[in-house]
């Protein structure tokens, strides 16, 4: 979605660079801009803002939160393994506190997983039944091209019976 050039005007616009400044930041980083060029990458990028957020949101915020969780687990293993090395118990309890610290945000995450999870459901749900409903209505306009064929056909029956010189 985004190029490599994009992505490093992006990261010129997150620092709050100055015109010049960026245009050094990106040359240093291999991304020579002109001005011009400069000032037409930042507009495209202004414009896709909210194509860009949608697209994190379906796509890349489900990868970013599990590798989010994944880097949690690991760091408190890690904090874990270090507390058992050290044999200062202050040490030790400043540790753990630095741990229990970061539970609620491991917390959240797990939270906010479920809520995705559950609005995922959700959605597959109610696609599932517009496709149902969509099928049903099908089969009804289907059934009912029949009834009229059908209609349609008694009548030409009728017209070909029908003789006005008959006497009853």
């Amino acid at each position: 979605m985004l190029s490599d050039t994009d992505k490093a005007v992006i990261e010129t616009m997150r620092m709050r660079l100055t015109t010049d400044h960026a245009l050094q930041y990106l040359k240093d980083n291999e991304f020579p801009l002109s001005r011009a060029s400069y000032f037409r990458h930042k507009k495209k990028l202004e414009e896709k803002k909210l194509k860009r957020l949608y697209e994190i949101a379906r796509i890349g915020f489900q990868d970013q939160h599990l590798e989010t969780i994944d880097q949690f687990e690991f760091g408190f293993k890690l904090m874990w393994q270090n507390v058992l090395r050290e044999r200062d118990p202050f040490r030790q309890n400043q540790m753990i506190k630095d741990i229990l610290l970061l539970k609620p945000y491991l917390s959240a995450y797990y939270e906010a997983t479920k809520l995705i999870i559950d609005k995922q459901q959700s959605d597959y749900q109610e696609f599932l039944n517009k496709q149902q409903h969509q099928q049903e209505q099908s089969w009804q306009l289907q059934k009912g091209d029949e009834e009229l064929n059908i209609d349609n056909n008694d009548k030409s029956d009728i017209k070909e019976e029908y003789n006005p010189n008959r006497k009853f």
